[in-house]
C-alpha cells in the first residue's frame, strides 16, 4: 500500500504539467527564410532555434515537429544594405492567417533584441486570435502492475559504435594538459629515437614546439606582432634531411607574407619570410607527405592553380600544377587511387558537402551529411559587395583538412553544434569520420566517439595509426581568452 502511495504521489507532478501543457497553444517554429547574407544555410536554423525560445510562455508552447501543431510560425530575414528587416506570418492548421509581424534594424548588434520584440508580438497576435484551449479534466488512469522488463536482443557488434572507458595511461587514448588560449593548428614534426614525438601548435600570433611524453612540454616559442596573424602550420622535409620544416601561412595586413621555420638544438630558427602563398601539406594518394601552396588574388582569396612547393638550396619555388575539380582550391581537397588505379578528386564543397569527382571533374557522388566545419577565417575589404553583404569585408573561413592513408582510405573531420551570428561561427562537438570508396559510394569504415569540443585542426600519423586532434576545451570571451588541449587516438 505505501508503494501504490508513493507512486500515486510520483504520478501526480507529471499529470499536472500535461494539463498545463494541453491548455497552451502548441506552435511550431518552421526554418527562416534568408536573403542578403553569407552562411544563409546555418542562419536558418539558428533564426529557428531563437525564435522558438522566445515564442515559449505560459499560453504558447513550442514543439519541435509540425505535426499535431494548432499554429505553424514562418518567418524571413533579409538584409538590404545596412537594414534587415525580420518577418513572420502565424497561421493555424487550416491554413487561415492568425498574424503578420515585424521588426527591423540597421546593426547585427540590434538583431536579437528586435527578434524578442516579434517573438512579443507574435505571440499577442496568435493568443489573440486563437486562445488557448481549455484543458478538460481527465481522472488519472488507475495504477497497474508495472511490467516485467524484458531484455532487448543484442544488436550486431558491428553496427554500434560503443563508447570507450575512460582512458588510463598507457591504453589507446592519451590526453594532454590544458593549454592556455585558443590554439588554431598543429602538425607533426621529429619522432626521436626514444620515440617520443615533437608537435608544432599555433594560435593567432605564436609558434611553440611541444614534446609529448606523459605531459607536453615546451620545447620552444616565438611570438609575432598584432599587425600579423597566423592561419595555420603544416610541416615536411623538403630538403632532404629528414627534419620537418614548419610552413606557416601568415598574414601581414591584408596580404600573405608566411614564414619557414625549422627546430635546431633545442631552438626555432627561421629559414625564409614574406612567401606570397597559402600552405598546406597534403599526401596525394595516400603517399609521402608534400607542401603544397597557391597564391591570394586582388580579388580573389585563392588565385590561380594548386602547386607543389619545392626548395632549391635557401629558395622555394612552385611547379607541378594540380588542376582541380571546380569549386576546388588548396583547403578543400585531396586525391585518392581506386582498386582499379584511377584517381579521383575528393572535396568538401563551400555548404560541406563531401564529393568525389572523377579526374576528368565529372562528380560521382555527394554526402548526404555535412562535414568539416571551421571556425578559423581571415577578411579582407571588399567595398564592392557592401550593398549586397552589408559588411565592407569578406570574411573567408578555412576548410578543414581531408585526409588519405596509405590503405586508401579517406578521412574527414566533423563539426557540428553550429551557431551562426552574423559572420562569427561557433561550434560545440567533434568527431573524425574514415570512409573507402566502393567504385560508387563512400562507405564509412569507422568514427571517433563525439567529442564535447571544436575541433581546431588534426593530423593523422599513418605508421603509429593514430589521429592527433588539437581542441578547443574553452571558447575565447571578452575578457576570458580560452583554453585547448591536445588528444591521441588510435584507430585500430
Amino acid at each position: 500500500m505505501k508503494k501504490f502511495a508513493v507512486f500515486i504521489i510520483l504520478l501526480c507532478p507529471l499529470y499536472f504539467v500535461s494539463q498545463v501543457r494541453a491548455a497552451q497553444i502548441k506552435a511550431y517554429v518552421a526554418e527562416f527564410n534568408v536573403a542578403g547574407v553569407p552562411n544563409r544555410d546555418e542562419l536558418k536554423g539558428t533564426l529557428q532555434t531563437l525564435l522558438a525560445s522566445r515564442l515559449n510562455s505560459e499560453a504558447i508552447f513550442t514543439v519541435d515537429a509540425s505535426t499535431g501543431a494548432d499554429v505553424l510560425v514562418t518567418g524571413s530575414y533579409a538584409v538590404l544594405g545596412k537594414i534587415f528587416s525580420l518577418d513572420a506570418v502565424a497561421r493555424d492548421s487550416s491554413g487561415k492567417v492568425l498574424a503578420r509581424v515585424f521588426e527591423q534594424g540597421e546593426s547585427q548588434d540590434e538583431l536579437i533584441p528586435a527578434l524578442a520584440k516579434l517573438a512579443q508580438k507574435l505571440g499577442g497576435e496568435i493568443v489573440k486570435s486563437l486562445p488557448p484551449p481549455v484543458a478538460k479534466p481527465v481522472s488519472p488512469a488507475p495504477a497497474t502492475a508495472l511490467p516485467v522488463p524484458v531484455p532487448a536482443a543484442a544488436a550486431p557488434s558491428g553496427e554500434i559504435v560503443r563508447a570507450e572507458p575512460v582512458s588510463k595511461s598507457g591504453s589507446s587514448s592519451w590526453t594532454s594538459q590544458r593549454l592556455d588560449g585558443a590554439l588554431v593548428g598543429i602538425a607533426p614534426g621529429r619522432t626521436l629515437e626514444n620515440g617520443v614525438r615533437e608537435l608544432y601548435v599555433v594560435d593567432d600570433h605564436a609558434l611553440r614546439l611541444y614534446r609529448q611524453g606523459k605531459e607536453l612540454e615546451l620545447v620552444a616559442e616565438v611570438t609575432f606582432g598584432d599587425s600579423e596573424q597566423i592561419l595555420g602550420v603544416d610541416t615536411a622535409a623538403l630538403d632532404g634531411d629528414g627534419i620537418s620544416e614548419a610552413y606557416l601561412t601568415m598574414l601581414s595586413g591584408d596580404n600573405l607574407a608566411s614564414q619557414v621555420w625549422v627546430a635546431r638544438d633545442g631552438r626555432l630558427q627561421k629559414v625564409a619570410e614574406n612567401l606570397p602563398y597559402f600552405f598546406r601539406a597534403i599526401a596525394l594518394d595516400g603517399k609521402e607527405k608534400r607542401i603544397y601552396v597557391q597564391e591570394m588574388g586582388r580579388d580573389a582569396d585563392f588565385y590561380g592553380d594548386v602547386y607543389e612547393l619545392v626548395r632549391k638550396d635557401a629558395k622555394f619555388e612552385k611547379q607541378n600544377p594540380i588542376k582541380l575539380p571546380r569549386f576546388g582550391f588548396l583547403y578543400n581537397f585531396n586525391r585518392f587511387t581506386d582498386a582499379k588505379g584511377g584517381s579521383h578528386y575528393v572535396l568538401i564543397n563551400a555548404d560541406g558537402y563531401v564529393i568525389v569527382y572523377s579526374a576528368a571533374g565529372e562528380e560521382l557522388w555527394r554526402s548526404s551529411d555535412k562535414f568539416g566545419g571551421s571556425e578559423l577565417y581571415f577578411k579582407r575589404q571588399d567595398l564592392a559587395n557592401v550593398r549586397t553583404t552589408g559588411d565592407q569585408y569578406r570574411w573567408t573561413f578555412l576548410e578543414q583538412r581531408i585526409v588519405v592513408t596509405p590503405e586508401g582510405e579517406i578521412i574527414v573531420p566533423k563539426n557540428s553544434g553550429l551557431f551562426v551570428f552574423g559572420t562569427n561561427r561557433s561550434y560545440k562537438k567533434n568527431s573524425v569520420f574514415s570512409f573507402a570508396w566502393n567504385g560508387s559510394t563512400l562507405d564509412e569504415r569507422w568514427h571517433t566517439k563525439e567529442s564535447q569540443n571544436y575541433l581546431a585542426d588534426y593530423s593523422f600519423d599513418a605508421p603509429r595509426k593514430e589521429l592527433i586532434l588539437l581542441e578547443v576545451v574553452k571558447k575565447e570571451g571578452l575578457i576570458e581568452k580560452g583554453a585547448s588541449a591536445i588528444v591521441v587516438k588510435r584507430v585500430e
